[in-house]
């Protein structure tokens, strides 16, 4: 299992780094495009029965397009595109509905899908559109991903009291503490070498909101994998489960520090 993790990490990190270091911003949308798919197929086979695969595609295609117009960044397109979306989904259901009773439900699940991961993730392209924009995308995954993994190897050496073991029975207080210890000692060294320009107390701040927003995005795909009656979301990353599981603390601190720069700077 660890062998599995640290090898698919080993794989991708370097293109992942290739892609934002030297890609242009469609480049980057389109990393974020691929990342949007493989995460809200994961969800929908997770919500959806098998069989509405019409739906499915749908879904897919309208959070694409969702995430588009926020790539974009006009705001007449973007209002466009939402109320399209709204009712694109009522045409289709009601032009193919057969069981009455499943329409509110399935509805429901297709909107939240395309909201829940077309709109979180779409945050890093407008995070990548910012002042200084490659060096935010990096920060935001670095102190996020280095917070998850604190946290796993807290946890798993040091977890003695548990987090919230109805949700996610695996995740401990000690695990979420060496989390933040995490997040705080790769927010200073990116203050100390590529964010000098900037207050330390703002980094700091980012690093206790980023840490607390990815640990609350974890705990909320954790409670969606735990009412479907799943583990991982797939097992598309070996050592890791599959994208959603991967993304799921980014759909929260990206948002987060969008908002945060964006209005604090």
């Amino acid at each position: 299992m660890e062998l599995k993790r640290w090898l698919t990490a080993l794989f991708l990190v370097p293109p992942l780094l290739f892609v934002i270091g030297y890609g242009s911003e469609p480049v980057f949308f389109g990393l974020v495009a691929v990342a949007l798919v493989l995460a809200i197929h994961e969800f929908y086979t997770l919500v959806l029965p098998l069989n509405q695969k019409k739906e499915k595609t749908s879904g897919i295609l309208l959070a694409l397009l969702l995430a588009y117009g926020i790539y974009k960044g006009e705001v007449l397109l973007l209002i466009g595109i939402s109320t399209f979306i709204v009712i694109f989904l009522l045409i289709f259901f009601l032009a193919g509905v057969r069981e009455i009773d499943s329409v509110v439900p399935c509805l429901g699940k297709l909107l939240f899908g395309i909201f829940y991961i077309g709109l979180l993730i779409s945050h890093l392209t407008l995070i990548r559109g910012m002042p200084y924009g490659k060096v935010w995308v990096f920060f935001t995954l670095a102190v996020t991903f280095m917070g998850d993994t604190a946290a796993y190897y807290g946890g798993t050496y040091f977890g003695k009291h548990k987090l919230y073991p109805g949700i996610s029975p695996g995740k401990t207080l000690e695990g979420s503490l060496w989390g933040f210890v995490g997040n705080s000692v790769v927010a200073l060294i990116f203050w100390q070498y590529f964010l000098c320009q900037t207050e330390l107390y703002h980094c700091i701040i980012l690093a206790f909101g980023l840490g607390i927003m990815g640990q609350v995005g974890d705990l909320c795909e954790s409670m969606i994998k735990r009412s479907a009656g799943v583990k991982d979301s797939s097992g598309l990353l070996p050592g890791h489960g599959g994208m959603l599981d991967r993304i799921d603390s980014l759909l929260f601190s990206s948002p987060f520090l969008y908002y945060y720069v964006n209005i604090a700077f």
